[in-house]
């Protein structure tokens, strides 16, 4: 076990590294989140609850996330679709994958409290965030 540590000390320094800089990135989102649901109706206990909230609901709904960003992008890559349903499909696949995601934790998670309405804008924010995927390409 030593010398695996030895060996992969760099390695695991890197992704200790990689991992608070993520948490801490996802903290800000959480809270800033956090007060924009908080003027429809998000109710919490404490800053730390509104973190957990977010983290749990970001693991459950990434899956879904990925379907959602992949999706639109194949169908217009195969020109099945044009380039703004392909947006407009992410969007409603994104946000629904979030709002699922978000409700989940939130049945489960008795320090938090967040309306329909809240989540629906939220995760509605959340997906515009990832609208750039789909700007046109410089070839």
């Amino acid at each position: 076990m030593r010398k695996w540590w030895i060996d992969n000390r760099e390695k695991m320094k890197t992704f200790i590294i990689c991992g608070m800089i993520f948490m801490g990135m996802l903290s800000i989102i959480a809270l800033v989140c956090g007060v924009i649901m908080r003027f429809l109706g998000f109710q919490y206990e404490s800053a730390g609850s509104i973190v957990l909230f977010f983290t749990i609901a970001t693991v459950i709904s990434y899956p879904l996330n990925l379907v959602a960003g992949a999706l639109p992008k194949a169908l217009y890559e195969l020109k099945r679709i044009s380039k703004l349903c392909a947006l407009v499909l992410y969007l409603i696949l994104d946000t629904t994958a979030t709002s699922l995601g978000l409700t989940a934790v939130d049945n489960c998670m008795s320090s938090v409290s967040a309306t329909t309405i809240s989540i629906v804008i939220i995760s509605f924010l959340l997906a515009l965030l990832g609208k750039d995927d789909f700007k046109d390409k410089q070839e």
